[in-house]
């Protein structure tokens, strides 16, 4: 199965989203089952990993590497099992970048909108923290 979470700029969400389900992940001994990748819903190649994103990734003992963003393509629709977005924002643009849904491939982490939260970015890391746990939890 391969995953890609999305948020605007994959500089900061989708990118914390990537790092915490590959460790889920691996303490699952998925890693030969389950692939994660990210990607941005509007146009920002090149960007790197938010300094606070990492910051908070260090202090929960979330291992992460460096990290450049890139926009979704209708490649990564037709290559990914699933595309999670970090808000119902990122999930209508990805629909206009990748020409709709026509698997039924693209949702939500949370039934809810995860915020960009830059003091400490806690409620970040709490929400998809959560969101992962509950989405590996469907499809392991």
């Amino acid at each position: 199965m391969k995953i890609m979470f999305v948020c605007s700029g994959n500089t900061g969400r989708s990118p914390m989203a990537e790092f915490i389900m590959q460790k889920l992940i691996k303490d699952a001994s998925l890693s030969d089952k389950i692939s994660v990748s990210s990607a941005a819903s509007k146009p920002t190649d090149g960007g790197t990993l938010h300094q606070g994103i990492a910051a908070k990734l260090g202090m929960e003992k979330i291992p992460f590497r460096e990290h450049i963003a890139r926009t979704i393509t209708p490649k990564d629709y037709a290559e990914n099992d699933l595309i999670i977005c970090m808000d119902a924002g990122n999930v209508e643009q990805v629909k206009g970048i990748v020409g709709g849904d026509p698997d039924g491939k693209i949702s939500m982490l949370l039934d809810k909108d995860i915020p960009w939260d830059k003091n400490g970015f806690n409620t970040t890391f709490n929400d998809i923290m959560r969101g992962c746990k509950s989405l590996l939890y469907k499809i392991a």
